[in-house]
């Protein structure tokens, strides 16, 4: 019987789609704009085996920063070949060392994993950014205004006993004070002579005076300031409202 050919002998086709096809002149990867940093670049490629064109897009002119953790980065804002190192910055994180050195004891360590592990996701799916909070900080600002005495009393109970000896006045009395200092001021600069020249002395020591204290206040370092005086601020509503709960439910004198 003689000899037949296989039916389901074919010949194979060569695509000329196919990415190592490349052609004499050169693939694809040879004017590629990103091929220094491209893992997979060759020059036998007719299509990019990572974004199927030929060839890909240019990378973009500018890369933009990185965002600091917790958003106190002593380089923020500056570019790489010319950086200068923030000084608040460099002075914030040595006050937050000597202060974590003073009441830490390991303590707030503990606590922020603590706190950090409760909820990693939150509903979302989304994976929860502790940093943003300062925990540590916090914890240690809350000790400085509980515990340190400010002659004979700390700050949170100086707080609580303003409240309960002039109640809501307590909030009012230092804004009046300031306001009764700065509105003659304030309208004697007007005034002609000598009072008038002395008033305008006083305007601008007091103009500068605020504008350097506002400056440090917003400054990296002026968390030293304002946070410790507004956890002092919640924590003495806190014991004020517990005295007065407590004396209430007791019958306390």
């Amino acid at each position: 019987m003689p000899d037949t050919p296989h039916s389901f002998t074919k010949p194979v086709a060569t695509s000329t789609t196919w990415p190592l096809g490349a052609p004499a002149g050169g693939g694809c990867c040879t004017d590629c704009p990103i091929r220094t940093g491209c893992a997979l670049a060759a020059d036998t490629y007719v299509v990019c085996p990572i974004t199927g064109s030929a060839p890909p897009p240019a990378p973009p002119g500018h890369i933009p920063a990185q965002p600091s953790v917790g958003g106190d980065d002593m380089y923020a804002d500056e570019p790489a070949a010319g950086r200068r190192v923030d000084v608040t910055a460099v002075a914030s994180r040595g006050v937050e060392a000597a202060i974590s050195g003073a009441f830490g004891f390991g303590w707030t360590d503990l606590a922020t994993a603590l706190i950090e592990r409760s909820a990693v996701w939150d509903s979302e799916g989304n994976k929860v950014d502790w940093a943003r909070l300062q925990i540590k900080r916090n914890l240690l600002c809350i000790a400085v205004a509980t515990t340190v005495p400010l002659g004979d009393h700390t700050a949170t109970v100086w707080v609580a006993e303003a409240l309960k000896t002039y109640s809501i006045n307590a909030v009012f009395m230092p804004a009046g004070m300031a306001l009764g200092f700065v509105a003659p001021v304030f309208i004697g600069k007007h005034a002609p002579g000598a009072f008038g020249f002395l008033c305008r002395g006083l305007w601008g020591v007091t103009a500068a005076t605020t504008r350097a204290a506002w400056s440090f206040i917003t400054s990296r370092l002026g968390w030293v300031i304002t946070r410790p005086a507004i956890w002092a601020a919640i924590c003495g509503l806190t014991l004020a409202t517990w005295r007065f709960v407590v004396y209430r439910l007791t019958g306390a004198v």
